[in-house]
């Protein structure tokens, strides 16, 4: 079950500013060890310890190949790639990648069955039972780190300016 909060956008330069709208909340982050130990539960024959061992491996191969410059598809799960924040050059003569390329990130394009699509028709979603709006704002988030969603209309647009 997906539990969500309301909250209000009190980003004064944005056309959404005043109007109020839901995030999803978390439970827990549950880390590399507790999803083998997940999956071990799961009628495998694999111990956790040999779950978790693939999933290491598999973490490392996927920077490894990101890194390389490939994009590592897992089915029903995501395509992995790297993508880049960059600053403009007034030309392509004047870009300079120690000048202008300012982090690399890794980019996550759900696939199969964890597509927007499947996702909304699966999930059932309810609201959280406890709410305190003054630690929901953009500005509050944006400022300490938290993952913000881009607020959008009915359509799945972004509403930001």
């Amino acid at each position: 079950m997906l539990h969500y909060k309301v909250y209000q956008n009190k980003s004064k330069g944005n056309k959404a500013y005043g109007k109020w709208f839901a995030r999803a909340t978390v439970n827990q982050t549950i880390d590399l060890d507790q999803l083998a130990e997940h999956m071990a539960n799961h009628n495998t024959p694999y111990s956790k310890g040999a779950i978790f061992g693939v999933l290491t491996d598999m973490v490392n191969c996927i920077r490894e190949l990101v890194l390389e410059g490939n994009a590592v598809k897992i089915p029903n799960l995501a395509i992995f790639s790297a993508g880049l924040t960059t600053t403009a050059a007034e030309a392509p003569e004047e870009f300079s990648p120690t000048k202008n390329i300012k982090s690399v990130h890794l980019r996550a394009r759900s696939t199969g069955d964890l597509t927007r699509a499947v996702l909304t028709a699966a999930a059932k979603v309810t609201r959280a039972d406890t709410y305190d709006p003054s630690l929901n704002t953009i500005e509050d988030e944006t400022e300490t780190g938290t993952e913000t969603e881009t607020p959008t209309d009915p359509d799945g647009k972004s509403v930001n300016p």
